[in-house]
């Protein structure tokens, strides 16, 4: 698993790459989300586009991480999640928690609104 941050205007994007499991990938991404926080980066968006699947170790630190930033005054979204991880966002009913977007602009102008 490799995972990269980008920004684009003032948005950041967390871009995983392969499995995110517990043990592969679930501290990593922990550790991004805290980091982006404590410097004030509020607007974030987890980039699925090269994940296959996800557990819920993964589940977890999105939630965790979602709270976090909206009670900061700003949020966690999702973009181009594999249909194995819409299952699981609607299994564990997180889908009606999460904006998720299939583009980069639609995420970025949902900051706008």
């Amino acid at each position: 698993m490799k995972l990269k941050t980008e920004c684009q205007e003032d948005v950041y994007f967390i871009v995983p790459e392969g499995e995110l499991l517990a043990g592969q990938g679930d501290s990593e991404l922990k550790e991004e989300l805290d980091r982006l926080r404590l410097e004030g980066r509020k607007k974030v968006v987890v980039d699925f586009s090269r994940v296959p699947y996800i557990d819920s170790s993964i589940l977890g630190q999105l939630v965790h991480g979602y709270s976090v930033l909206k009670k900061e005054g700003g949020g966690l979204k999702l973009l181009s999640p594999s249909k194995r991880i819409i299952d699981v966002l609607n299994l564990t009913r997180l889908i009606t928690v999460f904006e998720i977007f299939e583009s980069r602009d639609d995420a970025i102008a949902s900051w706008s609104v």
